[in-house]
């Protein structure tokens, strides 16, 4: 068993403030890949270099980071604490160099975005036009993640405002109604549920279904509605190959209504509404809570989002 020296609190606080960013890197490195070759193969530098950096990096904090054993390093209390810390630096460090190579470029301003692949799909796209057309000087980074990954993003500071579906579950984010977003039944032309207004998705659990990726909000909220039991035969991963799977007769899907009623006159499918609560989603525009530390090109985003919201439909 390694020992580690006490050291005085004051004494602790002055190690961790001489941490460079290249030891933060490469002690993530090896929490990652969870063993010094690896990181060390992935940093290109030598194995002994970056196991003198961890060992300095505990001897100096008086904490031991990792466990060793015989197939690689594990983390222990302080190093998944101490790992947390180091991807919100890492993550700010990295922002800083992104958004001052914007500026190099002309632009007065970065907005990082995270967003569902429904908002993307069905608001974004306006909404960033007229945006842009408003701001040429405020470039937009937007990423497709699913609700829970844009939380997870916007709390640790990886983004600066999230659209995702509510609620959030979180006290540290505050939260704006943004768009609507209604599923439906999508069907085969002619198909026996087509002849109803709606229909309850209990009643659909008969069928073989088109699911979109398992890792979308939607295919998460399918499979929880139906107790696990969903007959997926064909996985896609967009609403478009969705709708031609079931125009050949593959199987039934569900999809956000506003992206798949312009396949209708195209496609021999038929939508139809769902009735359960949960078909209808609420989505929301978030950030952390108290975050007056937004910059005034993210303010501008925010607001233009909460308006567009606030505009009827049309």
């Amino acid at each position: 068993m390694r020992h580690r020296r006490t050291l005085h609190p004051a004494d602790e606080a002055a190690a961790m403030k001489q941490l460079e960013f290249t030891t933060l890197r490469l002690f993530a490195a090896v929490a990652e890949a969870g063993s010094l070759s690896a990181a060390a193969e992935k940093s290109n530098i030598a194995v002994a270099a970056v196991s003198k950096r961890i060992s300095d990096l505990e001897s100096s904090t008086g904490s031991q980071f990792f466990h060793r054993h015989a197939r690689g390093m594990t983390l222990t209390p302080a190093g998944r604490a101490l790992l947390q810390h180091a991807r919100q630096i890492l993550f700010g460090v990295d922002r800083m160099h992104m958004d001052l190579s914007q500026y190099a470029l002309g632009a007065k301003g970065l907005v990082r975005v995270a967003a569902t692949g429904s908002a993307v799909t069905q608001f974004l796209p306006g909404e960033l036009k007229r945006f842009g057309d408003l701001h040429p000087n405020i470039a937009i980074d937007l990423s497709e993640w699913t609700s829970e990954q844009i939380v997870d993003a916007v709390l640790d500071g990886r983004v600066d405002m999230g659209i995702f579906i509510g609620p959030s579950g979180n006290d540290a984010i505050a939260t704006y109604p943004y768009h609507t977003d209604r599923l439906c039944l999508v069907v085969p032309k002619g198909h026996p549920l087509a002849a109803r207004p709606s229909v309850r998705f209990a009643d659909t659990l008969d069928e073989d279904f088109i699911g979109l990726s398992p890792s979308s909000s939607i295919a998460q909220h399918l499979m929880a509605a139906s107790g696990g039991k969903l007959k997926v035969r064909i996985n896609v991963r967009g609403c478009d190959a969705l709708c031609r799977m079931v125009a050949e007769g593959l199987g039934i899907g569900v999809s956000p209504y506003l992206i798949v009623r312009h396949y209708v006159s195209a496609t021999p499918v038929e939508l139809v509404a769902l009735e359960d609560d949960w078909a209808r989603r609420q989505l929301l525009i978030g950030i952390r809570s108290g975050d007056d530390g937004l910059s005034g090109a993210a303010q501008s985003f925010l607001a233009h989002c909460i308006e567009a919201a606030a505009r009827p439909p049309g």
